[in-house]
């Protein structure tokens, strides 16, 4: 596989001679080398959470010891109704990839259910399954294209990576939920995929 420097070489050189087979076929390798180098950085950061999972374990374990030593903690919280925290460090990342810029404390509280929309009596729940008769899962599988399974993989490791650094036991779904809508939309629009009712 080309490096980048040579597939912008390359891809001058097409412009150049107006060549549109040349062009397209350097796009879709700049393509599938983006995929692979996200599948690789997602492989990697999974072999790293599984590397240090026991080491995070017993770090998750020192922290709970000083949060016991708070003297009224659990009281402070139950007070108003926050049920847990997140801690991030000055210079990390936030859940929205913005640096802290100091210590910040994050406090989950309870939500108000969301109340469901009324359609007239019955109909279309709006889930995918009952609408195209596949799953989301299922039209991702279907119709992802290269370029959108390696934004997976890397929605995918960004969401573990996160979901580990946080001690929390399953990683969001944000991102990887919404590229598979993405898939699902541009099924759509190109009349690859059509409601069954």
């Amino acid at each position: 596989m080309s490096t980048i420097t040579e597939l912008q070489a390359k891809m001058a050189a097409a412009i150049a001679n107006n060549d549109v087979k040349a062009i397209e076929e350097i796009a879709m390798e700049i393509v599938k080398g983006k995929a692979d180098r996200r599948k690789s950085e997602a492989e990697a950061l999974k072999k790293e959470a599984e590397e240090l999972a026991g080491v995070r374990e017993k770090l998750a374990g020192e922290l709970v010891k000083v949060m016991h030593q708070v003297k009224g903690l659990n009281k402070m919280l139950e007070d108003v109704k926050v049920w847990s925290f997140t801690y991030t460090r000055r210079g990390q990342p936030d859940v929205n990839g913005v640096e802290v810029t100091n210590d910040r404390v994050s406090l989950a509280i309870p939500q108000a259910p969301k109340s469901k929309k009324s359609g007239g009596g019955g109909g279309n729940t709006g889930k995918t399954k009952d609408e195209f008769g596949m799953s989301l899962d299922e039209v991702y599988n279907k119709f992802a294209n290269e370029e959108e399974r390696g934004r997976f993989a890397s929605a995918e490791a960004v969401d573990v990576k996160f979901a580990t650094e946080h001690g929390l036991t399953s990683p969001k779904q944000s991102n990887r939920w919404r590229i598979k809508n993405e898939v699902k939309k541009r099924a759509l629009k190109e009349g690859l995929l059509a409601p069954t009712k």
